[in-house]
């Protein structure tokens, strides 16, 4: 017992070790994951301090974005808006990266993890930065997979700038058709958002479709239409009022003196610089009116510009020696201009957007059925791997059943064995007890006693040979029996400790065993804790279920479980014998109350 006890000291030392270890840990632990989340946190407000200043200070945004270290972000989800801000701030202030890494972190993460209105978003400016890098089959690629969001999306200025977008792309490839088509949908967007600075650049743009259609009438009305409502839309009238100077000058029925009077209001009033296209109207629409010093300077400005600049005026320039009738240096400037004009259509030529989106939507429909077939195949997988586990777990069922059976044989077999020795064990105990007969006759009757619970347990454990309930009640009766010898000797021991013919061996061996009912608390826990120890921990259950239960109340319940006789207890605990008859009745009252699974557990000890 003394060396149990060390060893339980020393695991609890050992536990106790652990514990603390355990509790570093945990404080380490929290100590890091507070340090990242403050982390998080700055990094957070920082950019929030960016999207909100996105629209009216980009600059400043895109100086927030830049002083985060891109090695703090330890999460996907800030990588990502990280991505997102950045790519927004650059396009924002007119840097035109080509870099689709910029973007790629946000474009990745809102594919799997976004609402439709950041994967919407974050398609836009992967379509944006492709488009900058002359790749306009993919920027339609992206654009296309960004409009397949706009049904789920609720952001319509964000789709107004997609369909924009998409315009500028067959505006670019000559699909005037399709360009129309986004244009409105662009327009009905920014209207639904009441986003009308973007509202008034689309109205231009669609104008500009018109004319490029070369429907005149509706062009005109375009036009007039959208310079009276962008009045003061800077922006938007600079647009407005170039093109419209630029389709009186092509026109078959040309207007000179409106196309001049549309560039002054686009100098003089809203402070404007012309663009090499406008100096070419401004030139032929000054000879038509008769200004041939204007028209002759501009020409002179023109001769001194480099021959790549030349090249995107030469129209105007053939126009205006057609008027003259100098046909020779117009052919020449239509050749220039057939050059240029070349170029650009083969440029045109390889970038078959309509063909890349057909191609990109088949290939889509060649990976959806590819996908149907992995999923067709991986629940047939699955199923048949249930199949195969519930094979198995059939197999191991039964090879469990049978372990069982094999484990009660193996019990039955322990009982006939603990049988057995317990029959020996009790000749050995007749002998002893014969040797003890003479010196006290009281000894003798428990002796007797002790003899006749023997051959009540030897009429138990053949009941255990039937059943595994029997086994554990067996068991429980020679436990008690192990426990009342112990009584009986205690009790031999204390009525006969001063006399002077008491045998020394016999001595020592009581009082080895008296310790176990001694009135000092620390040699009464080891007593119980040995008890719950060999009875599965009957006594602290039974306490537990009991309530409120005192020193004295708790050694009374030990010494009733382990099988002291009455006058042994009531000997020990100073008690009458009546009183301990009463005190056992009234526990197994209150016991047989109790709503415990134990109960009959707690009453067959008693």
């Amino acid at each position: 017992m003394k060396e149990c006890l060390l060893f339980l000291g020393d695991k609890h030392m050992e536990n106790k070790s652990y514990h603390t270890k355990g509790v570093r840990y945990i404080i380490i632990s929290l100590l890091f994951f507070l340090s990242v989340a403050c982390g998080n946190h700055v990094i957070t407000l920082t950019l929030d301090q960016a999207e909100d200043a996105m629209q009216d200070q980009p600059d400043e945004s895109l100086r927030l974005i830049r002083s985060i270290d891109t090695l703090s972000l330890n999460s996907n989800f800030l990588k990502a808006r990280y991505s997102l801000l950045l790519a927004m701030a650059l396009d924002k202030n007119y840097i035109d990266t080509t870099n689709v890494r910029v973007v790629m972190p946000a474009v990745d993460y809102y594919r799997k993890h976004g609402t439709a209105d950041e994967r919407m978003k974050s398609f836009y400016y992967l379509g944006r930065i492709q488009e900058n890098a002359g790749d306009l089959n993919a920027a339609a690629v992206s654009f296309s997979l960004g409009e397949n969001e706009v049904k789920n999306a609720t952001d319509y200025q964000m789709e107004g700038l997609l369909y924009m977008a998409f315009s500028d792309i067959y505006n670019k490839t000559r699909d005037l058709e399709k360009e129309e088509e986004y244009v409105r949908k662009g327009i009905a967007a920014f209207e639904e958002s009441g986003d009308v600075k973007h509202s008034n650049l689309c109205d231009g743009r669609l104008a500009i479709v018109k004319y490029s259609k070369q429907e005149w009438s509706v062009a005109d009305s375009l036009f007039r239409a959208g310079i009276e409502k962008a009045a003061t839309d800077t922006i938007a009238m600079s647009v407005f009022l170039s093109n419209y100077a630029r389709m009186k000058m092509v026109m078959p029925e040309q207007d000179p003196e409106g196309a001049l009077s549309l560039l002054y209001d686009l100098t003089n009033k809203y402070h404007r610089q012309l663009s090499l296209s406008d100096y070419g109207v401004l030139a032929y629409a000054s000879l038509l009116t008769g200004d041939y010093r204007t028209c002759q300077n501009i020409e002179s400005y023109f001769n001194s510009l480099p021959s790549q600049q030349i090249v995107s005026v030469s129209f105007w320039l053939s126009k205006i020696e057609q008027y003259k009738e100098n046909y020779k240096t117009a052919l020449e400037y239509d050749i220039q201009s057939f050059a240029f004009n070349t170029q650009t259509f083969e440029k045109i030529l390889s970038h078959s957007v309509t063909q890349t989106l057909q191609d990109h939507y088949e290939q889509a429909a060649i990976d959806a059925k590819k996908d149907a077939k992995i999923t067709t195949l991986t629940i047939v997988l699955i199923s048949v791997v249930i199949v195969v586990f519930l094979i198995l777990l059939l197999f191991y069922s039964r090879w469990r059943h049978e372990r069982k059976r094999e484990e009660v044989e193996r019990l039955l077999r322990i009982s006939e064995e603990s049988n057995r020795i317990l029959q020996e064990a009790n000749a050995d105990l007749e002998l002893q007890t014969l040797g003890y007969k003479y010196e006290r006759q009281n000894l003798q009757d428990q002796v007797e006693s002790y003899s006749r619970k023997v051959d009540e347990i030897r009429m138990t454990g053949a009941e255990l040979e039937e059943t595994l309930n029997s086994l554990r009640k067996s068991y429980a009766s020679t436990y008690k029996d192990k426990f009342s010898a112990i009584g009986e000797l205690c009790n031999a021991y204390l009525e006969t400790k001063d006399r002077t013919d008491k045998k020394d061996i016999i001595f020592r061996r009581v009082e080895s065993l008296i310790a176990y009912i001694s009135d000092d608390e620390r040699l009464h826990m080891r007593f119980e804790n040995q008890i719950n120890k060999d009875l599965n921990n009957i006594v602290k259950r039974l306490k537990t279920d009991l309530g409120d239960v005192d020193e004295k109340e708790s050694r009374f319940i030990c010494y009733c479980i382990v099988g002291f006789e009455p006058q042994m207890i009531g000997t020990v605990l100073g008690l009458s014998l009546s009183n301990v008859y009463t005190k056992k009745s009234r526990l197994k009252d209150k016991i047989r109350r109790l709503e415990s699974p134990y109960r009959e557990e707690y009453l067959r000890m008693l």
